[in-house]
């Protein structure tokens, strides 16, 4: 028995059953541990009993671990002294009108209560368990408030890697784990990516949906970063770097909609601007503590790709095409660096620009046209540790290259540290600046080799 930090006590053994449909619908139940699994009178015969088993043995270990072993609240439900609901989509309850041939699986609600409606598919397919987990981590969170819908999804999937990670040893994360990377100039709370306008999707999809005459969706995304919200990069540098407990902070305590907003509640203005700052420092060294070489893989993956607009039912929105890399554009005239317009940094977005470095010294004038700008030069050493430099708002930044850099090239980090999102004027803000090159940068280096490494 454990008592949650919602002040309910939470002992499975008592549990009782919310059937949340009329019984006259319920063709059946089976119960185990933490969950109730329930279907109607149209169960797809290809689920058997041992099927629904394995999937509640699955959750429960899943459950066990996420609220005794993690700390994690538990969800609306069992804060109530129920089971968590699994209801059999498709099968003829109150939950939907679907046949009970259609596949797939969410997270919904039942009469104000977060529960997951799944279809046969992942009952009787083992390697879609995994994916029902998420779903009933969503309906954790949903039933502590409504934070901005990236959230809900890259929280989400970091706590289902830290649990796998911290259970087996193996720090692996998603094919999406890439996009912030290989796109930093969008924002960190930013839903479907660089869009294909040119600004970016808001904390909720704010500016993404489009439809044409007919209501057909339009697709406003670009290719892979168009999933950006699952990417789960942030919440694993809050755990690292700000607190283990930051992203369950964040679910239970913070008050904003917006994340960035409600950890200023508790960091204040200056320190969640340095949060951003060494957010982005990091990101270009690829510096994430045991789950760097995890990061690596879907960066490399993707390294060098390019991608285009991707359309919806309705079409796509503009066609673009762009080559991914950690790295933005410049144009030298005399000894200053002029940024690519398209890829200026948005709302808590930053450019990296690498540097060809000699000497023992690095020295650059930082010029930002922007408000709220932040700078700082980074670099891998031959001996593979990462080299910081401190973060300057304007002026003149400097590194002494104790360590010789790898490859010889050194890393200019231009960052906004807004943070607050406003509507139309944050979401299609982007930040300009000029970098002035003062002592041993003879110019910049390739946008595809790969400096982190």
């Amino acid at each position: 028995m454990k008592t949650d930090s919602t002040n309910a006590t939470v002992n499975p053994a008592n549990f009782k059953l919310y059937l949340g449909c009329n019984a006259s619908l319920v063709a059946g139940y089976k119960t185990s541990g933490r969950f109730a699994f329930i279907w109607g009178k149209n169960r797809n015969p290809a689920i058997t009993d041992a099927h629904i088993d394995a999937l509640l043995a699955h959750m429960n270990k899943d459950a066990d671990y996420i609220h005794n072993v993690m700390g994690w609240p538990v969800d609306k439900l069992q804060q109530q002294g129920y089971f968590s609901n699994i209801y059999l989509f498709g099968s003829g309850l109150c939950t939907d009108s679907a046949s009970n041939t259609e596949k797939g699986g969410w997270q919904s609600g039942i009469n104000g209560y977060p529960m997951v409606l799944l279809s046969y598919y992942p009952v009787v397919t083992a390697s879609e368990y995994n994916g029902v987990t998420h779903e009933y981590i969503h309906a954790i969170m949903a039933s502590m408030g409504n934070k901005a819908a990236w959230f809900n999804e890259g929280s989400n999937t970091w706590l289902q890697m830290t649990m796998t990670g911290n259970r087996t040893g193996s720090r692996g994360v998603g094919f999406l784990d890439g996009a912030p990377f290989l796109a930093p100039h969008m924002p960190v709370e930013n839903y479907s990516g660089w869009l294909q306008d040119g600004t970016f999707g808001g904390p909720n999809a704010e500016g993404v949906h489009m439809e044409t005459a007919s209501g057909q969706q339009i697709g406003t995304w670009r290719e892979y970063l168009g999933g950006n919200q699952y990417n789960a990069a942030f919440s694993h540098f809050i755990a690292l770097y700000l607190s283990q407990g930051s992203n369950a902070w964040i679910w239970k305590k913070g008050t904003q909609n917006n994340i960035l907003a409600s950890l200023s509640e508790g960091l204040g203005d200056a320190q969640t601007r340095r949060l951003i700052t060494e957010y982005r420092a990091r990101q270009a060294m690829v510096d994430f503590g045991v789950w760097t070489d995890g990061f690596k893989v879907p960066i490399n993956d993707n390294w060098a790709r390019t991608i285009v607009s991707e359309g919806s039912a309705g079409g796509y929105y503009k066609q673009t095409s762009h080559k991914l890399s950690f790295y933005a554009a410049t144009t030298q005239s005399s000894t200053t660096l002029i940024p690519a317009t398209d890829t200026l940094p948005g709302w808590s977005g930053a450019n990296q620009i690498p540097l060809k470095v000699s000497g023992n010294k690095v020295r650059v004038n930082f010029q930002p046209l922007g408000n709220n700008m932040r700078f700082q030069l980074a670099y891998r050493a031959a001996d593979g540790t990462a080299v910081y430099s401190q973060p300057v708002e304007s002026g003149e930044s400097c590194l002494d290259l104790s360590k010789t850099p790898k490859n010889g090239v050194v890393v200019g980090i231009a960052t906004s540290t807004d943070y607050l999102y406003s509507g139309e004027a944050t979401r299609k803000a982007k930040y300009d600046y000029r970098v002035h090159l003062l002592e041993g940068v003879s110019g910049t280096a390739p946008l595809y080799d790969k400096y982190y490494q």
